[in-house]
């Protein structure tokens, strides 16, 4: 019997994938663990492996097509087995066909009950979620305009043609479009990368966001690390202020665990482990590689793993692992001379944390007028699981352990 190879969810926040290479073609025997499929989710390529020893009998999804998270996109041959017991062939899919739903293939139980997801015979594409309110209220999906991305139809979609309501879409206004004497320089399809971008951050922008803005007095801060410069020469390394950062907010999120929060549904899930995102610019976006268990690792750890993070992302070398299971992110703008901002959360997590410059001011200590270091900080956090004292004794705590960093150089 033919061995299914499903899309794998790699993260709780990939619903789908685009099929962008096949890397073994059908007849090629396969190892379990071989590369069989590149796949772009989440701001990331990543590749299928091979889930047995065998030969890939056929190809259900084929490049450039999205498909949803469980779909299955290929079938393997066990040894032994011959493509007689293959099921017939389906037509090819084409590039541009929003969500696959290949023959005989569907999502799988573990599927996410938001996934969009396409009818047997039909155009429409519908959430799930949808689809199971339609047959309960009695909506026909196939007369429900869709106002979901690709025009999908949502569960608001079907509850607003149930209370007889137009669709958002239908009374939304026209986009504007340049006149047609303005020429163009260039037209950048929102697709891939920059889909998924565009998704995660209407997605952030419907929390209830509030933003906190303060300093710190990082004078100490920047003293060690030219102190350090020496110390790391033998790693290879050379510290950056980004660096202190994330070990001050690690070590603060030990004494403030409700930051390090996801919100799922109607529960705040608190994990016992920090796993620091790190927001990452490249071409054509962002992407959030992460510093799994990040309370535990000292600063040289921590700037060791960002180096290596950094080097696999020029490299296009980022796994879904290293893309995956952030508790809390810090988006740095500083060297672009940003003193303030308001960052986006990255949902399902609370709060993210925004580092602006580093300046000097003159400051009045201990009745002495000084020129000390300050840097700024920016939480954003979702309301809905969080409060603004909590939040700001968090932000407190980090410009504190920034201030007085001697705990960094001990370990």
């Amino acid at each position: 019997m033919p061995i299914d190879v499903l899309l794998p969810q790699w993260g709780m926040g990939m619903n789908d994938g685009m099929v962008v290479k096949w890397l073994k073609k059908e007849g090629d025997a396969v190892k379990k663990g071989d590369p069989l499929v590149e796949i772009e989710s989440s701001k990331v390529n990543a590749a299928v492996e091979s889930p047995s020893d065998g030969t890939l009998g056929r190809i259900l999804v084929h490049e450039g097509v999205v498909v949803l998270v469980g779909v299955k996109i290929a079938l393997l041959l066990a040894a032994g087995e011959s493509a007689s017991v293959l099921p017939p062939p389906v037509q090819k899919a084409t590039a541009g066909a929003s969500h696959a739903a290949a023959a005989g293939s569907g999502p799988s139980p573990s599927q996410g009950a938001g996934a969009p997801v396409a009818s047997a015979g039909s155009a429409k594409q519908v959430t799930p979620i949808a689809r199971r309110i339609a047959k309960e209220m009695g909506v026909d999906v196939e007369r429900v305009a869709g106002t979901g991305p690709g025009g999908r139809v949502t569960e608001d979609d079907v509850r607003k043609a149930a209370s007889g309501a137009p669709a958002a879409a239908a009374s939304a206004p026209a986009r504007p479009v340049p006149p047609s004497n303005i020429p163009l320089k260039e037209t950048i399809p929102m697709t891939g990368m920059r889909a998924t971008i565009a998704r995660r951050m209407t997605e952030s922008a419907q929390a209830p966001m509030v933003t906190l803005n303060s300093h710190a007095d990082v004078t100490a801060t920047t003293e060690l690390m030219a102190k350090l410069v020496a110390d790391w020469r033998q790693h290879r390394l050379r510290p950056q202020y980004q660096d202190l950062v994330l070990a001050a907010v690690a070590r603060a999120l030990k004494d403030h665990p409700r930051a390090n929060a996801h919100l799922a549904g109607n529960e705040i899930r608190v994990f016992s482990q920090i796993n620091l995102g790190v927001a990452v610019a490249v071409p054509d976006g962002l992407i959030v590689p992460v510093i799994k268990n990040a309370g535990s690792k000292t600063l040289l750890q921590i700037a060791q793993t960002v180096r290596e993070l950094a080097q696999k992302s020029k490299s296009n070398q980022l796994t879904m692992d290293d893309m995956t299971g952030a508790t809390f992110t810090v988006t740095n703008l500083g060297a672009y001379d940003v003193e303030s901002f308001n960052p986006l959360l990255n949902p399902p997590e609370i709060g993210i944390l925004g580092v602006g410059r580093v300046e000097e001011r003159v400051a009045v200590v201990g009745g002495q007028v000084q020129v000390r270091s300050i840097g700024h900080l920016s939480l954003t956090f979702d309301h809905r699981a969080w409060d603004g004292a909590p939040a700001g004794a968090f932000l407190k705590g980090i410009a504190g352990y920034l201030k007085d960093p001697a705990w960094m150089a001990a370990g």
